[in-house]
């Protein structure tokens, strides 16, 4: 053994030497592939921001993958806490209320006006996305058909989505008869647009055409 060292010294000590750099090395492309950047926007921009009890600022991090809670505060202003999943939001676009219920500290801060322009723009979008998701029917709206048959009978009906006085929930098909008897055809029009009638609350209202005197 002693005539092994004397031999080769620096081959004894080289080699543990690179596999514990290689360890290293992998341990630390593990660690890299689980992280994901997540862009952070809150406003004002002078509000505390925690995230797991580490401050951040404005800003774009990485995360390892995993759940996260989130608590905003600033004098004067209303606190949140809430969660992130890191596998679900690449972004922290948050704002906060005033506790006296008005904007005067966003009318006098520039800055924090456009961030504050920049956070809603953001959120209406998730809410016009989600809103189409849930409602996939809406792109397809109106259906309108009007059309003679080969013996020339009129048939008109239109097929409409939104919140109607007549429906219970949020987001309604309303079906418009103006030559009756068209429910069942109407709901089969749905389904060849590939709207599903059985997953909307419908109404049906027949509406006659009136006569010209």
């Amino acid at each position: 053994m002693k005539t092994l060292i004397k031999s080769k010294p620096i081959a004894l000590i080289t080699i543990p030497l690179l596999i514990f750099i290689a360890i290293v090395i992998i341990i630390a492309m593990i660690n890299l592939g689980q992280t994901k950047e997540i862009e952070i926007v809150v406003a004002p921009a002078s509000a505390t921001i925690k995230i797991d009890g580490k401050s951040y600022e404005n800003g774009t991090y990485k995360f390892k993958e995993g759940t996260y809670q989130v608590h905003l505060e600033k004098e004067n202003f209303v606190s949140k806490d809430f969660s992130f999943n890191t596998n679900d939001t690449d972004r922290i676009y948050e704002y906060l209320e005033q506790t006296d219920g008005t904007y005067s500290w966003y009318l006098n801060h520039e800055t924090d006006a456009l961030l504050l322009t920049k956070i809603g723009s953001f959120n209406a979008n998730i809410e016009a996305q989600e809103f189409t998701k849930s409602y996939n029917a809406i792109s397809k709206l109106p259906i309108i058909y009007a059309n003679y048959d080969d013996q020339y009978n009129y048939t008109e009906y239109r097929i409409d989505g939104g919140k109607f006085s007549e429906c219970v929930a949020d987001f309604c098909l309303k079906i418009t008869d103006t030559t009756g008897g068209n429910y069942e055809v109407a709901k089969q029009k749905m389904k060849e647009q590939g709207i599903n009638p059985d997953n909307y609350e419908i109404v049906y209202t027949y509406t006659p055409i009136t006569p010209l005197e």
